[in-house]
């Protein structure tokens, strides 16, 4: 579970503008991030509140102002990690494996609960391929999306 050490769930904010804010997520703190996934309703106000990891500030972030929202487990991450960004072979997670691109060019992959909700909510909970990454689940906002493709379905573990 991303730490709420300092009062609120550890996110990487990656803004449509190419910013990126670290801080603290103050309305959400105590995640499990299985039931945030399997829970596609669980879908995000429309402002954030923030507090700044470096400086305490408070910050509202519309929701729209945003490309992600990256639950992390540290701010640091693990430099010398080299991260899977992409699956290799149809994914071990119950649900719909896809490969977005934002309109940035960035492409990710990961998987997605099997619901109407990613499809009609503003944005969508998508999980990582590598499970020891530093990102514990993602936040995509769709209006930052140039691309979503299905690219297979697991319906039982």
């Amino acid at each position: 579970m991303a730490g709420n050490d300092n009062g609120g769930s550890k996110v990487v904010a990656r803004l449509r503008d190419g910013s990126t804010l670290k801080g603290y997520l103050e309305e959400l703190l105590e995640l499990d991030f299985n039931a945030l996934f399997d829970d596609a309703h669980a879908a995000l106000p429309k402002d954030l509140r923030l507090r700044r990891a470096d400086s305490g500030e408070e910050l509202m972030l519309p929701l729209n102002s945003l490309k992600a929202l990256f639950f992390v487990r540290s701010f640091e991450g693990r430099k010398e990690y080299n991260e899977v960004k992409f699956f290799e072979k149809n994914p071990p997670i119950k649900g719909l494996w896809i490969r977005i691109r934002f309109y940035d060019g960035e492409y990710l992959e990961g998987v997605v609960t099997n619901s109407i909700d990613f499809v009609v909510e503003s944005g969508f909970y998508l999980k990582p391929p590598d499970p020891l990454c530093n990102n514990e689940i993602m936040y995509v906002v769709k209006e930052s999306l140039a691309e979503f493709r299905v690219l297979g379905v697991r319906m039982e573990l």
